[in-house]
């Protein structure tokens, strides 16, 4: 795995970006972060050898990317763990709109917790959360991944 492992210095950095953007104050204290040359957040467990993720293709959880103006888009992952307690940034949708959401489809909001326009936000449905995506005026920019995304149905040609 081409990343370097995170500093403590650069853990409580990672820390504070997750409270200002998130609102949850989240401890790393049982993980070891990793970061890459397009500052992609990796959690893996304590203890691993290093020189065994030094050799591995990938290891851990992807947990997000870093951004400018100290944003953090989460992952998929990175949302489920962040989401459960956040306290800002937050949409919850319908059931509609979060097919629309999955299908990487612009959707609109049901309810806002804390957020800020043009910010990353977590999409909540029920208890669940779905990843993150960008709040605009008229609705919310999917950021599921394309190979991550739902297809409603194949339409015949």
């Amino acid at each position: 795995m081409q990343a370097k492992k995170m500093s403590e210095e650069e853990v409580n950095e990672l820390k504070r970006i997750v409270e200002k953007n998130y609102g949850v104050i989240l401890d790393f204290s049982s993980f070891d972060c990793y970061i890459n040359r397009r500052n992609e957040v990796y959690l893996i467990v304590k203890g691993i050898s290093e020189d065994l993720i030094k050799i591995a293709s990938f290891a851990g959880v992807y947990f997000g990317r870093l951004k400018r103006n100290e944003k953090i888009q989460l992952s998929v992952e990175g949302s489920q763990i962040v989401g459960k307690h956040a306290t800002k940034n937050v949409a919850i949708l319908d059931d509609e709109n979060l097919a629309r959401f999955l299908e990487g489809l612009k959707c609109k909001w049901k309810e806002l917790i804390n957020c800020e326009r043009n910010n990353f936000v977590l999409i909540k449905h029920g208890n669940d959360f779905f990843g993150s995506g960008i709040l605009r005026e008229d609705g919310i920019e999917s950021l599921v991944p394309k190979a991550r995304r739902v297809m409603r149905t194949i339409k015949k040609v």
